[in-house]
Formats: C-alpha cells, sequence, structure tokens
C-alpha cells in the first residue's frame, strides 16, 4: 500500500534541539577587512537548498600565502555563524587538496548548519555570497566571499499507477493516460524550474527488465524507480505550501525536501594497536576470523563485484592497484574532492587490498572492486548529492555485454549517512531517505548483498521521531528493504570501550543486523602510520585508526562476500541476503553491554562457514613398519589413522574395516596379524555429516599371527 509523506514530516524545517547543535560562540574573530583575501566557496557547486536541514561544505581554498592548517578553528565563521561540531565538540572540518590546482596548498572545509545561517539571516532567498573570515595562529586576519545561488530542491514520487515518464516538465506524462493536470498547475503556479528524472528516458527501459527479472525472484511487489524526480524551485518558494499541495494530490505518493550530504566522520589522533585485528581470530582478538579462512580460494571473492557508494577514492594506491575503471558513475554521478578521497580509500583498503606481502590485506582481496559518487553532474557545472538516483543507477547499469552489470550475488556497500530530525551532526541512516529505501528494496531482489553503515548519530532508530505519516520507519516488522544494517562496536583495544560493545555515536536500534569494529582498524589511507618512512607518499598511505560505521560497514561486507564466495564455489548459491544475515547473525558474537541499544553480533566468519561447510575430513593412514624386504611386504604392522577437517566443522568420526568385516569406529592404534593379503578401508565424516570417499590399502603379511 502506497504510504503518503506530508511536508516536513521528516526532512522539513524543524526547531534545533540537541546540545550536539549547540555551537559555543565564535572567540574574537578579524576584521571585517582581512588582511589576507582568500578564495572560498560553499556547496558542492554554489547552489544551496533552502528547503530542509542539513550542513553546508564551506571550502577555505589553500595557496603559497595561506596555510590552511594555520588557521584557528575557534575564530572561523559564515558571516555570524560559527561552524557545526560533532557530539565531542570538535568542528567538523577537513583538510584535503579539493580543487586540485596542483598548487601544493591543501584546502580546509568546515561545514555550517543551514538552519543556524537561515535564523541568523546569513542565508535567505537573495544571499548571493557567503562571508567567511578566520584568523591564523599568529593572528593574521583572513577572510574572503563563497558565491552561492540559492534555490529550493524536491523530491517527489508519483502514484506508480500513473506510470509517469518524461525527461522534462515538458514532456510529463502518463503513460497509463492519467491526467496531469493538477499536478502541472501546482508546479507551474510555483514556477518550477527542472524537473529531472532519477531514471533518464535512455535507461527505463534497462530498469523495467532489471526491475522484471528481479521481480521474477521476488515475493513482493517492487517499487517504481523511475517513478521519482527531482523538482528545482526558485529560492523565493513557500515549501511549506507546495510541499503541503503536492503531497495533498493522489498523482503523488512522496515530496519532501532534497537530502543534504553529510561529510564522512574526521580521522582521529593515531594510537598504536595491533595491525588489522578485525580479520584475526573471534576468540584471541575479538576479530571475525577471516584471516584464518582467506587462505581458502574459495571465501576471498573471486569472481564477486563490490560496489561502495563513496564520495571520491584513490585507485592507484600501491595496495590497490585500480584504475579510474573502477568508476561506474560514467559521467553522470561524478567524484569531488570536497571531502578528499582517503575516506574511499580506507573503505576499498579494509575490501579489497591485495594480498602482495606488504600493506594490509583486504578481507576479500580477490573481489573486483568498484565504486561510485552519489554526487549527479546536472550540467551547466552545477552538481547535487543525490544517493537514490545513484542507486537507482546502479540498477539500471549494463556492463559490455549487455547484461546487469549487478549480478546475483554482488555487494553493495553504502558509505553515506544523511541528517536526522534532531539535525546538526546528529545523523541517521541512509534509508531514512524514501528514495534510497525503494532503491534498496529493487537492487536486493535483483540479487544484491546491500550493507547499510547505519549513521554516526547516536540516536535510537526506534525513537517516534523517525515516523513518517504513522509508519515506524525502522520497524522491521512493519517494512524492511532486505539491506543489512551496521553498526559500530568497540574493538576491545581500549578500556573504555569493551570488545563489541556499542560505541557512543553509533546510532542503534532493533534494525540493526550486524556490527563491526568502529576504531582502531589498520586499512588504506589517511597516512597517520609510517608517513615519514614512505615519504608521505599519497600511494602509499596507511591509516590506523579509521572508524566510524564507515569503518564498521566494510568488515560486515567482508563476511557477507566471503559466505556468498563460498557457497557459490560449492554450487550452494547464490544465497540472498536474508539467508547470509539469518546465518552471520546465528553464528556472530553477541553483543556486550546495553544490549536494549541493539547493534547486533559481530560476525564470526569461521563459525559462520563450519556451519554450512562441505568439503568432507581427509584421513592419513599409516603402517608403522617400512616394509622388511624390497618387495613391499610387512611384518605384522600396527595401522594409525589421523584424520583433519581443515577449517570445517570438525571431524566427528574415523572409521575402517579390515578384510571385508564390519566397520569399526577407530579408537587408537591396531595391529594386524595373520599371514597373507590384508586390505584396510577407511574414511571419515565430520560434525555436519560430510563423509570422505572410502579409501583403502592392500599389503602382505608375512608376520606370524600372535
Amino acid at each position: 500500500m502506497a504510504r503518503r509523506l506530508s511536508a516536513g514530516v521528516a526532512l522539513g524545517t524543524l526547531a534545533v534541539t540537541g546540545y550536539a547543535l549547540v555551537a559555543p560562540p565564535a572567540q574574537a574573530g578579524p576584521a571585517d577587512r582581512p588582511e589576507i583575501e582568500v578564495d572560498v566557496s560553499a556547496g558542492l557547486s554554489g547552489h544551496v537548498n533552502l528547503a530542509g536541514p542539513g550542513l553546508i561544505p564551506v571550502t577555505v581554498h589553500g595557496s603559497p600565502a595561506v596555510d590552511v592548517t594555520d588557521l584557528d578553528l575557534a575564530t572561523l565563521t559564515v558571516g555570524d555563524v560559527a561552524p557545526a561540531r560533532s557530539e565531542a565538540g570538535a568542528v567538523i572540518s577537513h583538510v584535503n587538496d579539493v580543487d586540485g590546482d596542483g598548487d601544493g596548498a591543501d584546502d580546509l572545509v568546515v561545514h555550517v548548519d543551514k538552519q543556524r545561517l537561515t535564523a541568523s539571516g546569513e542565508l535567505t532567498p537573495s544571499t548571493s555570497s557567503l562571508r567567511v573570515t578566520a584568523s591564523s595562529d599568529d593572528g593574521t586576519g583572513v577572510g574572503g566571499a563563497a558565491a552561492v545561488a540559492p534555490e529550493v530542491s524536491l523530491e517527489l514520487k508519483f502514484a506508480e499507477d500513473h506510470r509517469v515518464r518524461g525527461g522534462s516538465e515538458a514532456t510529463l506524462r502518463s503513460t497509463t493516460g492519467a491526467s496531469l493536470d493538477d499536478v502541472r498547475d501546482v508546479l507551474d503556479r510555483h514556477d518550477v524550474s527542472a524537473l529531472i528524472p532519477f531514471v533518464e528516458p535512455a535507461q527505463a527501459a534497462a530498469l523495467a527488465t532489471a526491475t522484471s527479472q528481479a521481480q521474477a525472484r521476488s515475493a513482493e511487489p517492487l517499487p517504481d524507480l523511475a517513478s521519482w524526480y527531482t523538482a528545482l524551485l526558485p529560492a523565493g518558494t513557500n515549501v511549506d505550501a507546495v510541499l503541503a499541495e503536492l503531497s495533498a494530490l493522489p498523482e503523488v505518493e512522496y515530496a519532501y525536501p532534497s537530502p543534504e550530504p553529510a561529510p564522512p566522520p574526521a580521522e582521529p589522533t593515531p594510537d598504536l594497536t595491533p595491525l588489522q585485528g578485525y580479520l584475526r581470530p573471534s576468540d584471541t582478538h575479538n576479530g571475525t576470523d577471516a584471516e584464518l579462512v582467506r587462505g581458502d580460494a574459495r571465501v576471498r571473492g573471486a569472481g564477486l563485484r563490490v560496489i561502495d557508494l563513496e564520495y571520491n577514492w584513490n585507485p592507484f594506491h600501491e595496495d590497490l592497484q585500480l584504475d579510474w575503471s573502477s568508476d561506474i558513475g560514467r559521467g553522470r554521478f561524478v567524484r569531488i574532492d570536497t571531502f578528499g578521497d582517503d575516506h574511499g580509500t580506507a573503505v576499498f583498503g579494509e575490501i579489497a587490498a591485495r594480498d602482495n606481502g606488504y600493506g594490509v590485506t583486504g578481507g576479500v582481496p580477490d573481489v573486483d572492486m568498484y565504486g561510485i559518487s552519489p554526487v549527479e553532474n546536472l550540467g551547466n557545472g552545477r552538481t547535487s548529492w543525490r544517493p537514490g538516483p545513484a542507486l537507482a543507477f546502479v540498477a539500471t547499469l549494463r556492463d559490455e555485454a549487455g547484461q546487469p552489470f549487478v549480478r546475483p550475488g554482488d555487494a553493495l556497500v553504502l558509505e553515506q549517512q544523511t541528517g536526522s530530525p534532531l539535525g546538526g551532526s546528529r545523523y541517521a541512516p541512509l534509508e531514512w531517505i524514501p528514495a534510497v529505501f525503494e532503491a534498496n528494496r529493487v537492487l536486493t531482489a535483483m540479487g544484491a548483498n546491500v550493507v547499510l553503515t547505519g549513521g554516526n548519530g547516536n540516536t535510537d532508530t526506534d525513537d517516534p521521531m523517525y515516523t513518517l505519516n504513522g509508519v515506524t520507519w525502522f520497524d522491521p516488522a512493519v517494512q524492511h528493504s532486505g539491506s543489512i544494517f551496521v553498526g559500530a562496536g568497540g574493538s576491545g583495544l581500549r578500556p573504555a570501550n569493551p570488545a563489541r560493545s556499542r560505541l557512543s555515536f553509533s546510532n542503534y536500534g532493533q534494525r540493526f543486523d550486524l556490527q563491526g569494529w568502529g576504531q582502531d582498524i589498520y586499512t588504506t589511507g589517511y597516512c597517520n602510520v609510517l608517513c615519514a618512512e614512505l615519504g608521505d607518499d599519497h600511494n602509499r598511505a596507511y591509516s590506523r585508526s579509521f572508524s566510524g560505521t564507515s569503518g564498521a560497514g566494510p568488515i560486515v561486507t567482508n563476511a557477507v562476500v566471503a559466505v556468498q564466495s563460498y557457497v557459490m564455489s560449492v554450487g550452494l548459491g547464490p544465497w540472498t541476503t536474508a539467508q547470509i544475515n539469518d546465518l552471520l547473525r546465528a553464528t556472530g558474537t553477541a553483543q556486550t553491554t546495553n544490549p536494549q541499544e541493539n547493534i547486533g553480533p559481530r560476525p564470526d566468519l569461521r563459525a559462520a562457514l563450519r556451519s554450512i561447510e562441505v568439503d568432507a575430513p581427509a584421513t592419513e593412514l599409516e603402517l608403522n613398519q617400512r616394509p622388511a624386504r624390497d618387495d613391499g611386504n610387512y611384518t605384522n604392522p600396527t595401522v594409525t589413522l589421523t584424520a583433519g577437517d581443515g577449517w570445517g566443522s570438525g571431524v566427528n568420526r574415523v572409521m575402517y574395516r579390515l578384510d571385508g568385516g564390519p566397520w569399526r569406529t577407530y579408537a587408537e592404534p591396531f595391529r594386524v596379524v595373520g599371514l597373507g593379503t590384508h586390505t584396510i578401508e577407511y574414511r571419515s565424516n565430520d560434525a555436519n555429516d560430510n563423509t570422505e570417499e572410502t579409501r583403502s590399502v592392500t599389503f602382505e603379511n608375512r608376520g606370524r599371527g600372535e
């Protein structure tokens, strides 16, 4: 049944509450006329959506005259508004080469709460620039103006029974013949400037084919992603009025402000921790035991694709050895440097770093690794954060043979989060965006294993604030996209964070399925370990402290892919996401502390694979005497049977029989007496009742019976 989303229920204008949003007042800053003028930019391409809450990235571009690392963040303001701060009180910022101008100077990105800018009068429909000021450590005043173009951006979904298609307002039509006059009337009266389909007309047929094939495997009807659109309206639009009018129309199923991008977590100061403990044995290192089973070629991910929804990454890292063919955005969805490329490089490294004897090794190093940015190129130098359209685009992709790019068994890890009703840095899981929820339903029905990082917002997804028109959005008994939700748990390397405890920043709730380490993760990127020794080379950068649900997501993805790789290799797969999720939850190691704040168990990959292993044990037979003569004869030899099951479920019983007699259970070595020819048959089975093929040995005994 269609659910209608009214204006402002989840993503519209909200009151600013909660201590995380209360930024302290800026200290005395530089004069209005700074001593040094710098280049400043705002948003992804200068466009700022006046509808809904969220953070706006503002970039101070470094130059030979200004080293942005010398700026005192406590003095930085955008107009009169200080940057947003994390729950820990730190300014949300990143330093990296955003503009790629090659001048050797890094750029500073801070994030400013849009609601505070609006409340202070700094951001209005007529605003054309945002003034940024700051002081350097020596008191020098620095400032500049960022050009902005305010607008209103909304996401709409038309009722599926209308089968609305078209690439613009002018070509908008219902393929079932239904009238869209009332829709056009609302859009015209509010002077809509553009109506952009999530799925381009040229891709509609590919989507229909993919959805039809997925529908054949799914027990429930799948949403029509081609019914989704983005509407752009003038900055002065009355957002509440247009949302109310659109939501009142039976032709419109959803209408809400377009979401804002959420920055990835900044790297904390590194601390010395064991390398890649998250892949080590579960009983001694609180790991997933991936390191142990990774020696089996069947669990290394060969032939499977993993796609990371990521802003940017460095494919040329020495431990990844990729190129830009790893980017499947195909020019429509473009990588951006606003948040740097270290976050994506770290995620790639956890999953797919090469097993090459140096650096780190990914959990499933033989997978084919790809990425796609959720930032869409809308033309004329304009970009916009659009995760829903990006996921719909993935569903439509075809490979060189014309087959769906996403195949049953492939995995997607969604390394993004979005704003919660609390605003500021209290982030929500990406599926709080209805378009993402529906895209994930289609992708999981296509056979993809979607892993979703649960967000670093310290919010309870069972809280009533996560309700859309009476629907408890994250209640799995009410609705479920099929994706796996991942929370961040303690590594066990710090006394304050016991192993598998929920880390304070991680979202939690009954919708969460599994957890991974949310701290102390050793991977590629960031360069906070061995930097000097490796020459501060960006392609040789490693981190020992990647963190957040961003770090936990790849750990769970590794477990999902390893299981899928195994079941497909032995002819049992591909498995659905639900099958793999159920297995990992049932065999995982339980959360510690405050289980009511659920983030799920930590996968134990060895335990999971042992429970479904199909390999029989291997038994070796040894006769204790070497043949006494060159003819190979023995004299009353002692027989020893030894069986092993590798990483499997374990040997249950070793059996043998002598000269066609009854089968016996082997308990200890035994002697064979009596002259003549003897044949010993033997085999073993394991705890999963996998039985070895019977083997035999025949020998001549020249000894006398005893």
